[in-house]
C-alpha cells in the first residue's frame, strides 16, 4: 500500500486524506495482513499531551484519519490540499455497499438488534458476519491487555474484512492495539459513537452543521451532561496552542 502524506497534529501523525481517498484505501486493502484505522477527534488529542503511551498507539495504526474540523483545518493550513474530516459515519455507510463483509464490536445487546435492523433496511446486501456487545470496560481495563479474547475468538472463526469498533475513545484504540496480536484476518475501525448514529439511537447532526465547523456545538446541546467536561478539557489543553500553530502554518 502506498504510503499516505501526513503532519504532526500535537505529536500524532495524521494523514492527508478524505472520504474518498479513505474508502478507496480501506476497500483495496489485504485484509491478510491485520492492522487497525484509528480516528482521534480533538478529546482524543488532548488526552495525548499527557499520554505517550496513546499517542504512540495512534501512530502505530495503519493510518490515523482527520476526525474533525481542527485537524483537517491545521492540515490546510500546512499546505496538504487533500484533507477534509473524514466521518466514520459516512465511511462505514460507503463500505457497507461494497462486496466486503463487516462485522460490529461494541454498544449494548439492544442497540445492535437495533443496527442490525437499520443495516438490513439501508443497505439489504452488505455482508455483515456478526455483532458482538462486550461487557463494559474501564479505560485501565481496555489498556491492561487482551481482555477480549472471546469476542476475537468469534471474530476469527468468521473473518470478516472490516471490524467496526464501537466503544468510547480512548478505550477502543487500548483495545485495538492490545488485541491485534490475536487477529487473523481483517481491518478494525475505531468509530466511537457511530454504531448509536447507525441505529437512529442518537440523532446525527446536519450535514450543514459539519461543513461550517460546529458539530462540536450540536453535540453539546445534544448531550450537555456528557460533552461539557470533554470539551473543557480539550479547550484547556489546546485552544492556546492550535491558534498559535495555525498562526505559524
Amino acid at each position: 500500500m502506498k504510503k499516505r502524506q501526513t503532519f504532526n497534529f500535537f505529536g500524532v501523525n495524521i494523514a492527508e486524506a478524505d472520504l474518498e481517498s479513505a474508502t478507496k484505501l480501506v476497500k483495496s486493502y489485504d485484509f491478510s495482513s491485520p492492522n487497525y484505522v484509528s480516528f482521534p477527534d480533538a478529546y482524543v488529542i488532548a488526552l495525548c499531551q499527557g499520554n505517550d503511551h496513546l499517542r504512540s498507539i495512534l501512530n502505530h495504526a495503519l493510518i490515523t484519519l482527520p476526525d474533525g474540523k481542527p485537524s483537517a483545518l491545521m492540515g490546510k493550513r500546512k499546505g496538504l490540499k487533500h484533507i477534509a474530516p473524514v466521518s466514520g459515519y459516512w465511511l462505514c455507510r460507503a463500505l457497507l455497499d461494497t462486496g466486503l463483509s463487516h462485522y460490529f464490536l461494541g454498544s449494548s445487546q439492544e442497540r445492535l438488534q437495533r443496527l442490525e435492523q437499520k443495516i438490513a433496511k439501508l443497505h439489504p446486501r452488505a455482508r455483515v458476519l456478526g455483532f458482538s456487545s462486550p461487557r463494559f470496560l474501564s479505560e485501565s481495563e481496555a489498556d491492561s491487555g487482551q481482555v477480549l479474547q472471546a469476542e476475537f475468538d468469534k471474530i476469527n472463526s468468521v473473518k470478516p474484512d472490516l471490524i467496526w469498533v464501537g466503544i468510547s475513545s480512548p478505550k477502543q484504540d487500548y483495545i485495538m492495539y492490545h488485541h491485534l496480536p490475536l487477529l487473523q484476518h481483517g481491518l478494525m475501525l475505531g468509530v466511537g459513537g457511530v454504531f448509536d448514529y447507525l441505529s437512529g439511537e442518537v440523532n446525527k447532526s446536519p450535514e450543514w452543521v459539519k461543513k461550517i465547523g460546529f458539530r462540536w456545538a450540536w453535540r453539546l446541546l445534544s448531550e450537555p451532561g456528557r460533552m461539557w467536561g470533554k470539551y473543557y478539557f480539550v479547550f484547556k489543553k489546546l485552544s492556546v496552542r492550535f491558534v498559535v500553530a495555525y498562526l505559524k502554518g
